[in-house]
C-alpha cells in the first residue's frame, strides 16, 4: 500500500481506530503537539482520545494539506464540507473554516441527507475494505 491507503491502516493499527472513526476526522482532531487524536462520537457514543503515532505525522500533515486545498476550490463554489447537527444553521460559515473539513474527503460532492444542502462528505467505508482487498491479492495472500 501507499498514499492514503498507508496512512489509513497505520492509523487504524497504530492510533486504535475504528473505520468509521478514522473516516470522520476532521483536521481539528489531530494535536501534533501533544501526539494525539481526538474522536467523538465514537463505538457506544463516547468520545475519546487517542494516540497519534509520530512516525505518520509528515503522512498526515500532507494529507490534510490536500484536503484543505480542496476545500479551497469548494468554497469558491459555496460548497464545504458536512456539518454536524445544526452547526450549519448557527454558524453559517463555519464551513470556510479549515478545521471542520473531513482529514479523508471523498472525491465527490453528495446532499446532506438532512439539510439537502450540496456538501462534500467524508470517504465511504468500502473505500478501506476495497483497498484491504486489493493489497491481499497483490500480496499473495490465500483468503479462505
Amino acid at each position: 500500500m501507499n498514499g492514503r491507503n498507508l496512512v489509513l491502516f497505520s492509523l487504524l493499527y497504530g492510533g486504535g481506530l475504528r473505520i468509521n472513526e478514522y473516516l470522520r476526522l476532521r483536521v481539528k482532531d489531530f494535536d501534533f503537539d501533544h501526539g494525539c487524536i481526538s474522536v467523538y462520537d465514537g463505538k457506544g457514543g463516547k468520545s475519546r482520545n487517542t494516540l497519534l503515532p509520530l512516525s505518520l505525522k509528515p503522512a498526515i500533515e500532507q494529507l490534510i494539506q490536500e484536503a484543505i486545498a480542496l476545500q479551497v476550490v469548494d468554497n469558491a463554489q459555496a460548497i464545504g464540507p458536512s456539518m454536524p447537527f445544526a452547526l450549519d444553521r448557527k454558524y453559517p460559515s463555519a464551513y470556510r473554516q479549515p478545521a471542520w473539513m473531513y482529514a479523508f474527503p471523498s472525491i465527490t460532492w453528495c446532499n446532506h441527507p438532512v439539510t439537502g444542502k450540496l456538501c462534500r462528505h467524508h470517504l465511504h467505508d468500502s473505500v478501506a475494505r476495497k483497498a484491504l482487498k486489493a493489497a491481499v491479492k497483490r500480496a499473495g495472500i490465500l483468503n479462505k
